[in-house]
């Protein structure tokens, strides 16, 4: 019998480990902006990127850039941090690709990262940061 409650009380030690707190926790998003880059990514999405993606992220004649579809996408495509901020200076706005600074496209992108629930930090991202190539984007 008290072998018994042993396991029993084993198998609602792993249950509790496996609890959606639990994994939201080892799932985390990584802070890679800052609240005044994201601040700053408001008024270049507005300028650039609005008119195409929505004003909400949610897509008009351009991909939305949150929610559900956006994670299809990012999934699909296998996005990373990294090639979001290439496809980003390479590629947009489509009325004038490239035209956007270094500092507009991590600014631009920050706010993105935002917008799906990345929290800020205390260095601002750019293009060839540590690490961004391994950090899947989500929603």
């Amino acid at each position: 019998m008290a072998h018994s409650l042993k396991l029993i009380a084993a198998a609602a030690a792993a249950l509790l480990a496996l609890s959606p707190l639990a994994l939201r926790a080892q799932a985390a998003k990584p802070a890679l902006y800052t609240a005044d880059q994201a601040t700053a990514g408001v008024t270049v999405y507005t300028q650039a990127c609005a008119a195409c993606h929505g004003a909400a992220l949610e897509g008009v004649s351009a991909p939305a850039l949150k929610g559900a579809a956006f994670g299809e996408m990012a999934t699909a495509q296998n996005l990373t941090v990294d090639s979001l901020l290439d496809v980003i200076a390479s590629s947009m706005p489509q009325s004038d690709p490239g035209s956007l600074k270094p500092e507009e496209v991590g600014a631009v992108t920050a706010y993105i990262l935002q917008q799906n629930s990345y929290p800020a930090g205390t260095a601002a991202l750019a293009r060839g940061g540590a690490g961004l190539k391994d950090v899947k984007v989500t929603p």
